[in-house]
């Protein structure tokens, strides 16, 4: 078996972490570590990490509060293995998610990257993504295809460790939509894999990012339209990703801040 490192970013989710943590000692595939790195949290999400005694899990506390994406990059920098796979503190993963990805990885290895579907649950209701109805690539070499939409979950990744530090590891500017930015730069580099299942179950919980919008979104996404703009220009989407940014900003009130963002970022990637 090939070791595993699992990386599991988390900031006062003291009620939320347990579930997750057992989700990852239920996998039918055991050869992994877990790294829990705690985002300085003020609740008692240290004393429940530590509660578990299997010594598969390594607790690290950071100094001072940085955002999920500063804290998965030390997590990959603390892992022992070349493999990493992310999971969130507040999600759960289906017992088969580790075994399903690396048995993909052991028959496709030109793969630099696995993922599959996340299940979004909301109280009585629930969405996959991707859905049955999306058609484009979601496997392959697919940056033209992510430039307009993102399909890959956090969770839902599975990573060579030496692929994801030569694309540069999370950008810990973002506090929204570091995935899809990291994603995008991983996908012009390396070949991705996709499995046609759900791995991941993903809950609504309170300042989950998954879930909400707002200032770090939009900061997110001006950044990225301005970063990919010659990209997004070639495949002739530029327009269309702008004025669906300005869209949504108009409707939460924050039109004119947005455009005054965009044309920062886009004059400083010029």
């Amino acid at each position: 078996m090939k070791k595993v490192s699992v990386i599991i970013p988390t900031y006062n989710r003291a009620d939320k972490i347990k579930a997750s943590i057992q989700s990852v000692l239920d996998q039918t595939y055991d050869d992994y570590e877990l790294i829990v790195v705690d985002d300085a949290s003020s609740d008692d999400t240290e004393s429940v990490v530590r509660s578990f005694s299997d010594d598969r899990i390594r607790y690290h506390r950071l100094a001072e509060n940085g955002g999920a994406a500063k804290a998965r990059n030390k997590g990959v920098d603390l892992s022992e293995t070349d493999y990493i796979a992310f999971h969130d503190s507040d999600d759960k993963w289906l017992p088969d998610k580790l075994k399903k990805q690396m048995d993909y990885f052991d028959n496709n290895p030109d793969v630099s990257m696995v993922y599959g579907k996340i299940r979004f649950i909301a109280g009585n209701e629930s969405f996959v993504l991707p859905d049955k109805d999306t058609k484009g690539d979601l496997e392959g070499f697919i940056f033209p295809w992510l430039l307009a939409r993102n399909t890959i979950g956090t969770p839902a990744m599975l990573i060579r460790k030496s692929c994801f530090d030569n694309a540069g590891g999370f950008d810990a500017s973002l506090r929204c939509l570091e995935d899809w930015e990291f994603v995008l730069r991983f996908s012009r580099m390396y070949k991705i894999g996709y499995i046609d299942e759900v791995l991941v179950d993903s809950f609504d919980s309170a300042g989950s990012v998954s879930w909400n919008m707002g200032g770090a979104f939009y900061d997110a996404r001006c950044k990225m339209i301005a970063m990919h703009k010659e990209s997004m220009m070639k495949y002739g989407i530029f327009d269309k990703m702008v004025m669906d940014v300005f869209e949504k900003a108009e409707k939460s009130g924050l039109l004119p801040q947005v455009q005054q963002m965009l044309m920062k970022y886009l004059q400083y990637y010029a």
